[in-house]
């Protein structure tokens, strides 16, 4: 289970809203020097996630939540996987069309970028089918009673990992 810190921004019966900072490990990253400034803020990314809870917990509280791998694995081959695939199918169609009819590289490219549009509908469709399951939400695993920091900033983590 990967284990990440987020904020209580809201809560409703049976589930609370919470907010996660992520921010990229630059530090770590070879080309720190040369991506700047901007580019680390691309980087940074704001989640806004409904999380169940059997208790209702304070807004502004700090809280651990879970995420099973199985779910971010889901979610990767729908997002990224499908659409590629569309894509490469979408290119040996557009190479059996110029095979066929007097054609170039032009209708191998159409036919791709049309392919991978389709892909990015379907997946798009199967990743919120797969965010209204109830077995793929995080979990609340622990609740800290101290306040979230503005400038606060925190990285997710797996809990195998040392």
């Amino acid at each position: 289970m990967m284990t990440t810190l987020a904020e209580v921004t809201g809560s409703g019966e049976g589930y609370i809203t919470v907010i996660c900072h992520q921010k990229p490990n630059c530090e770590d990253c070879i080309s720190v020097n040369h991506c700047g400034i901007v580019g680390q803020k691309f980087l940074e990314k704001v989640l806004d996630i409904r999380v169940l809870a059997l208790t209702p917990v304070r807004a502004g509280s700090l809280v651990e939540i879970g995420f099973e791998e199985q779910t971010i694995l889901k979610s990767i081959m729908i997002v990224y996987i499908v659409p590629l695939l569309f894509m490469i199918a979408g290119a040996f169609f557009g190479q059996y069309l110029t095979t066929r009819v007097a054609g170039g590289e032009g209708t191998v490219i159409l036919s791709s970028l049309l392919a991978s549009g389709v892909g990015v509908a379907i997946a798009r469709h199967f990743f919120r089918r797969l965010e209204q399951k109830v077995e793929v939400t995080p979990t609340l695993i622990r609740v800290f009673d101290i306040p979230l920091a503005e400038s606060f900033v925190i990285n997710s983590v797996t809990e195998d990992s040392e």
